[in-house]
């Protein structure tokens, strides 16, 4: 970015500076706001209130002032997202600068708005120091594919479990269905032909349940699933194949049987492990209501499943009341005392042990909030000396930067994209405007590289599938499918989602996959499978940041970018095909007709070559007109 030369700092646009309060946001301690590129220069963004412009970097290296301009990025609505890249890979001290909308100079150092910039006024960047992110390369822009164990795919009979319900048929959280590692195994062909990079498993340890988060050994896999040998040529089959494998895992809370666990139930606090749990009250034992349990037998079930005994209480409160700490108080779950150094070096051993023994290429971690966040610290020491290209995914439900500065996670299951996915393609509460500033604020939210990393889901095994949350919306999937495989990130399928696959809140979004018609011949699959090609097709659609172009009403437009090139995303959820004032030499997909005012077809979306590559679109409304509405025999279907 071009720089130009001042005589002080304070005089890039004159002085004093106007000390009104200002509504301008800036932390140079997250790496949204600073962070380093790959090439060693450091970004600096910032939001700032519309009526400053001119936002400026002043950077004093010794005596030497220079001025990088940023550039706006886009509106969040209240705020516009600014951007500057400089062109130093040494230490610098810099401070921010502004001008108001009525030409007055506005100046912004450590302590805040002031009215000139002092030699104390001067935030520093160390040459190499605090604000790079070492995702991993390959994770940038990965297709994801989430699969739950049980209801993917059966491939050995043998390890079918007793009383296993037929395939197909309607899930329930107790149930198990037969699916298996061979399974898996076994559709690594499908899953590489639909253009995977990375395969997501839910917990695969042992565990009574089908959901296997309260783990009862975590070294190994449960037989029902094929065990550590079934793992293991999963594994193989999948890197022959060029897919990656990421495995799903609670160190936040485990099952009473955990041999830690049961040790203490056998020797009360005298037990080595009782400080591997927080104990409310010895014996260790759950209080229950009676009147609160639907099925009164479940006690007897609980107790000899944990090996806990469960006593009758009185008074109000909830179904279960555990004398441990638990997940939600849920008896089966106690939580894992981690600010313990014992428990925090045995589960250190376990993410290492997955890593150095089968090769895993990284961890999903449950319920990363719950946790102490310095043992994420040490999750990523420990994984990163096996393997320095391993990937970490936060599971956190909302504003993920805390963990999101380079010494934790990679990336974080984007539940903030899905939520404003579903309100602008499902329910249709926002508009197009409201999408892009929805759009543009999470894209300031984080890091690039972070952004770049995050896992891009519409369905997940915790949440109600996309296409049932649509209502069967059919057309809503399409769009929202389109969005999600050309939003920056790393798209994530759930098991399923590429043939349409529905189902309401846990557990019915654990249904079984339908294999049978051949899941190929779907259109929404052939329409995913075409999506992943152009990502391949084109770096920049994996790679590339996010720049809003346009929005309004039902049609929102971004832009894809990177050094090379500048391609733009047009969606458009009308019933009715829409012009857009923006000019477009090739359709590269899509229904659009390319020409100086883009023509794009009733719900449909498009990828277009702009008519200047290297030039900036607006952030604000562009120009949009309706066409004529489609008739029935126009309306559009699922691309091949």
């Amino acid at each position: 970015m071009a720089s130009q030369r001042h005589l002080s700092d304070h005089g890039v646009f004159g002085s004093p500076g106007d000390v009104s309060p200002w509504d301008i946001r800036f932390d140079p301690g997250d790496v949204a706001y600073l962070e380093r590129t790959p090439v060693g220069w450091v970004r600096i963004r910032l939001w700032a209130e519309p009526r400053l412009a001119d936002a400026t970097v002043v950077v004093r290296t010794g005596s030497e002032v220079e001025t990088f301009s940023m550039r706006p990025i886009g509106t969040g609505g209240t705020a516009t997202l600014w951007e500057a890249v400089i062109a130093k890979r040494s230490g610098f001290s810099y401070s921010l600068a502004f001008r108001t909308d009525r030409g007055h100079p506005v100046y912004l150092c450590p302590a805040g708005v002031t009215n000139a910039i002092e030699r104390l006024d001067r935030w520093a960047v160390d040459a190499y120091g605090g604000i790079g992110v070492a995702a991993p390369e390959w994770a940038r822009g990965a297709v994801v594919y989430q699969v739950f164990p049980d209801r993917f795919a059966a491939g050995d009979p043998i390890q079918d479990a007793p009383g296993k319900l037929p395939w197909g048929s309607v899930p329930s959280a107790d149930g198990f269905f037969g699916g298996d590692l061979a399974g898996v195994t076994g559709r690594l062909e499908y899953l590489a032909e639909l253009g995977v990079d990375v395969l997501y498993l839910n917990p695969i340890f042992t565990s009574p349940s089908n959901h296997r988060y309260d783990t009862v050994d975590y070294y190994t896999v449960d037989r029902r699933l094929g065990g550590n040998e079934a793992f293991g040529a999963l594994v193989e089959g999948a890197h022959a194949r060029g897919i990656r494998i990421v495995l799903d895992v609670s160190f936040n809370h485990c099952h009473p049987k955990f041999f830690a666990f049961a040790d203490l139930l056998e020797r009360g606090a005298d037990s080595e492990y009782a400080d591997w749990f927080v104990i409310r009250q010895w014996p260790v034992s759950v209080g229950y209501r009676p009147h609160l349990l639907e099925d009164p037998a479940a006690v007897d079930r609980l107790q000899s499943e944990t090996g806990v005994d469960f006593i009758a209480i009185d008074g109000v409160g909830p179904r279960f009341e555990p004398g441990y700490d638990t997940w939600y108080d849920v008896p089966t779950m106690p939580r894992l005392n981690l600010a313990n150094g014992a428990t925090r070096d045995y589960m250190l051993a376990v993410a290492r042990y997955w890593v150095e023994e089968f090769g895993i290429d990284g961890w999903r971690m449950d319920v990363t909030r719950y946790v102490e966040p310095d043992f994420w610290r040490d999750i990523r020491t420990v994984v990163r000396a096996v393997n320095p290209g391993a990937y970490l995914l936060a599971e956190v439900f909302g504003d993920a930067s805390a963990w999101l500065q380079g010494d934790a996670f990679d990336g974080t299951m984007n539940y903030t994209l899905r939520q404003l996915a579903l309100q602008f393609f499902a329910t249709r509460e926002i508009d197009g405007t409201a999408f892009l500033q929805g759009l543009t604020r999470l894209w300031g939210m984080y890091g690039e590289d972070a952004s770049l990393c995050n896992h891009n889901p519409l369905s997940t095994h915790d949440v109600a599938r996309f296409l049932t949350a649509a209502s069967g919306s059919r057309s809503s999937l399409y769009l929202a499918t389109s969005f999600q495989l050309l939003f920056p990130g790393m798209p994530g399928l759930y098991y399923g989602d590429e043939v349409g696959l529905e189902g309401g809140e846990d557990p019915a979004c654990r249904g079984t996959f339908p294999w049978d018609p051949d899941p190929r011949l779907h259109p929404v699959y052939r329409h995913v499978a075409g999506l992943i090609a152009l990502r391949r097709m084109f770096p920049v659609l994996r790679n590339g940041r996010f720049e809003p172009v346009l929005s309004g009403g039902d049609v929102v437009a971004f832009a894809r970018v990177d050094t090379e090139q500048r391609l733009v995303v047009v969606v458009n959820r009308s019933t009715r095909a829409k012009r857009l004032d923006l000019a477009a030499t090739e359709v590269l997909w899509g229904a659009a007709t390319p020409g100086s005012r883009l023509r794009i077809a009733a719900m449909s979306a498009a990828v277009m070559v702009p008519r200047s590559p290297g030039g900036s679109q607006p952030a604000a409304v562009a120009g949009l007109s309706l066409d004529r509405p489609y008739s029935e025999a126009e309306r559009p279907t699922w691309p091949v």
